[in-house]
């Protein structure tokens, strides 16, 4: 049987002239080779844009490899519908072995030409010359991304009809849902909001089989895993003293919290709230001194009594006994108070969610918040962290007439696991030790246990040495990697094209927030004053660099953040260092005078001012040779603003550099590119930094350096 264009040729005489030129189309575009390099541009002022990757252009087996992961994939969208399915299908499966003859042909020309040669090395000695190469192929041969290439070429042999499951991204899933049981069917189809009869005739099921077939992998992920549901009760059981001034108790309780922070804008101007919700069990040992329930009955009581004159001889044996005087009556002092000491177990669930996601949680729909169970749900850039941890810890309380004050400081230790989606197709999971250290501290008026209204300080210190791993679930590999993880905890290996990345972290986390509080009973009220909070990560890949993060944050509009990368002996890698800083909601006056400090044209000055409408998002970005170029130009302002004492003020600086006043003197003052950006991200000079800028770019006649973005917070 001869065949023309990738189907029966027969077939192919016998269509309509109008079909014949479809399907000649499709396979001559289908054949097309990858186009040849367009010629360089000529030299010029500015250097022209830089090509695509291809996989003749890649410099690493890593960048051949995303090169021909983009290849575009065969499609059956152009094929004539009212072909026959078989014709149909040939002219598909002949596009699929066309792709992956290409591929492979483009993973074999990488492979050899990426591939060591020993002529490399023909200017080394002969020992020296066999152990540099060999040492070289070593490598290149135990390179996972040399080992996908191989795979790519393997593949296309072994399958050459198929397409690689880990490139399969159209409308229907990836999962085969004839593997799917009833009860699943039934649950997934209830999910989406159709009910199959629980007679279901043959013909009801094989309907409902095929609905689920149509829907994209997120839906049906999520309907095979519907939402979580957390709940919990607080029962209290427990044996103390009789109600007297000086007594004592064990009890055992449940405690949660739930805690919504505020909306944060980061770095690429995604905005996220932290959402937080535990559930604590702990037994607690009391020891109290102070006015009892029965002393202010007692009290109110006689005050009553006195006025109607009524029960004389209780009062009288009350007044009688020293004993009775004080377990009724109180201690004759002003001051109660008591002493705790628990230990028990806590499990948190702490989650980053975008605003809309946010506001659902805030009315009470916590199916919004981020379910690791369907990851394919979750936003880009929102993620949960889960800890299991022991605690052992102590509380104080006193009052002073209406005067009170409490305390709590609870330390924990224990494990945690969490997942966060870095964009489309990655994510990163991570899995290790957690341990953390709390400190709470109350002071108001009223009485703790009754009411009391006042401003609290919460403060907490985590430091968390975990795996880490970035997964690509466009992979069955990845897809693998991420169900072993969720089923078992087992952490992947680094792998491609699978296990992007993979490696050990450590974070340092400290928090900070200052509340207006409420408490009546055991229920508490606040709402943030204000906050930080600091963290510091470093990741260290099994390739051997680390990436390096510190980021601090202060309230909910002004976030900074430092990054570099190591090598494997651990020094900083120069030029990989980047400061930044955001700005969020910032005042429209003074976004326009940073964006006429940098983008105002000097010969032809027109400015920005009232042409922002509302709070902006403005983002500052400096390399270490920005900041310093900052610095030597508010050196340069202050000499040609004030002359000879200008100079003066820069010696008595140098000296001493605590004398330095302002923003334009403390970046005069600095002397290392920390120390500049250390100045210019401090929020006491947020307000300060638009105009000074301004006025030094004006007064020099130059932008300051770095770069800035602004972008409406609307």
């Amino acid at each position: 049987m001869s065949e023309i264009y990738g189907i029966d040729s027969s077939t192919y005489h016998r269509l309509p002239p109008e079909d014949q030129q479809a399907i000649r189309s499709s396979h001559q575009a289908a054949q097309a080779e990858t186009p040849a390099p367009a010629p360089e541009a000529p030299a010029g002022p500015e250097a022209p844009a830089a090509e695509p990757v291809t996989f003749a252009t890649a410099q690493t087996p890593a960048e051949a490899v995303e090169a021909i992961h983009d290849l575009p994939l065969p499609t059956w969208s152009d094929i004539p519908t009212g072909f026959p399915d078989e014709d149909r299908r040939s002219i598909y499966e002949s596009r699929v072995e066309t792709f992956n003859d290409r591929r492979a042909a483009q993973a074999q020309a990488a492979l050899d030409r990426l591939e060591p040669q020993l002529s490399d090395y023909d200017g080394l000695n002969g020992a020296t010359r066999a152990y540099e190469y060999g040492q070289a192929r070593s490598a290149f041969d135990n390179d996972p991304h040399v080992q996908q290439l191989r795979r790519i070429v393997d593949e296309a042999t072994a399958n050459p009809t198929e397409i690689p499951a880990y490139l399969r991204t159209g409308d229907g899933p990836s999962t085969d849902v004839t593997r799917l049981d009833i009860t699943q069917v039934r649950t997934a189809l209830g999910a989406l909001g159709i009910e199959l009869p629980a007679d279901a005739t043959p013909a009801q099921v094989q309907a409902g089989y095929e609905v689920l077939a149509l829907a994209p992998d997120g839906v049906l992920a999520w309907a095979i895993n519907p939402g979580q549901q957390v709940r919990f009760e607080t029962p209290v059981a427990g044996a103390a003293t009789l109600p007297l001034p000086v007594r004592g108790g064990v009890d055992l309780t449940l405690v949660g919290q739930v805690d919504l922070s505020g909306v944060q804008t980061g770095m690429d101007f995604r905005q996220t709230q932290t959402f937080e919700m535990e559930v604590q069990m702990q037994g607690t040992a009391t020891a109290a001194v102070g006015r009892t329930p029965l002393n202010k009955y007692y009290e109110w009581g006689s005050r009553i009594a006195e006025r109607f004159d009524a029960f004389p001889e209780l009062r009288n044996m009350v007044d009688s006994s020293p004993l009775l005087r004080n377990v009724v009556k109180g201690l004759p002092i002003p001051v109660s108070g008591s002493y705790e000491q628990f230990a028990g177990t806590r499990v948190s669930y702490e989650a980053v969610v975008t605003p809309e996601q946010g506001a659902r949680i805030a009315d009470g729909d916590l199916s919004a918040a981020p379910n690791p169970l369907d990851p394919m749900s979750m936003p880009i850039g929102t993620g949960t962290l889960m800890r299991g941890q022991t605690l052992t810890g102590s509380h104080f309380e006193a009052n002073y007439k209406l005067l009170h004050v409490n305390g709590t400081s609870t330390d924990l230790s224990g494990q945690g696991f969490g997942v966060r989606r870095i964009d489309a197709n990655t994510f990163e999971i991570v899995a290790g030790d957690v341990e953390t250290v709390e400190n709470e501290m109350f002071v108001g008026l009223g009485y703790r246990g009754i009411a009391a209204i006042g401003l609290s300080s919460d403060r907490s210190l985590e430091e968390r040495s975990m795996s880490v791993a970035r997964l690509d679930l466009r992979t069955e590999e990845g897809q693998a990697a991420y169900q072993a993880f969720m089923s078992g905890g087992q952490m992947p290996q680094w792998s491609p094209p699978g296990v992007l990345q993979a490696g050990t972290t450590e974070v340092l986390a400290a928090d900070h927030a200052a509340r207006f509080g409420l408490e009546i009973g055991g229920f508490g009220w606040g709402t943030e004053i204000n906050s930080s909070e600091l963290e510091i990560v470093s990741t260290r890949w099994a390739d051997g660099t680390t990436e390096n993060t510190s980021s601090y944050q202060v309230g909910d509009n002004h976030y900074s953040q430092v990054t570099w990368t190591s090598d494997a002996a651990g020094q900083p890698v120069p030029g990989t260092t980047r400061y930044g800083m955001v700005l969020a909601n910032y005042d429209p006056t003074l976004s326009a005078y940073i964006n006429d400090a940098y983008n105002r044209d000097i010969a032809n000055p027109e400015s920005s001012y009232g042409s922002f409408d509302g709070g902006q998002h403005v983002r500052l970005e400096f390399t270490e040779a920005d900041l310093m170029r900052i610095r030597q130009d508010a050196r340069d302002y202050i000499v040609r603003l004030q002359g000879e004492y200008g100079e003066q003020k820069l010696e008595a600086i140098d000296r001493d550099p605590i004398v330095a006043f302002g923003l334009t003197e403390s970046l005069a003052a600095a002397t290392t590119p920390d120390e500049v950006f250390r100045v210019l991200s401090n929020d006491f000079y947020q307000e300060e930094l638009s105009g000074d800028l301004l006025a030094m770019s004006l007064e020099l006649g130059t932008p300051p350096a770095g770069t800035l973005t602004v972008r409406d917070a609307g």
